[in-house]
């Protein structure tokens, strides 16, 4: 299992995307984290914004399959998109999260 972390533009966008892949069933669940304000050294400058975060847990197979989607999703070549793998979890949640997955 791994945790995906995808910087979204808004919500709204970090809604779609996250309803686009449950359907797909290549996740089971995702959270949106909306206005998390973040700062970042760009442009020789500290920059302040504020974005969303969208948290999605899956099988580490998919890895792949989601940012490939969420590529198209988003309409870039390079969505800002990383995993981190899940090494401690509760038997009961693991099942919850792989019930309705495609299997790999």
């Amino acid at each position: 299992m791994v945790l995906i972390y995808l910087i979204t533009k808004d919500a709204a966008e970090a809604r779609s995307i996250g309803r686009v892949l449950i359907q797909e069933r290549i996740t089971n669940s995702a959270n949106v984290i909306p206005r998390i304000q973040t700062l970042r050294w760009m442009d020789n400058e500290v920059q302040d914004t504020s974005e969303t975060i969208l948290l999605i847990k899956t099988k580490a197979l998919l890895y792949s399959s989601i940012e490939k989607r969420v590529s198209e999703l988003m309409g870039t070549k390079q969505p800002n998109i990383f995993s981190m793998p899940i090494t401690q979890i509760n038997h009961f949640y693991q099942d919850v999260l792989r019930e309705g997955v495609i299997t790999v």
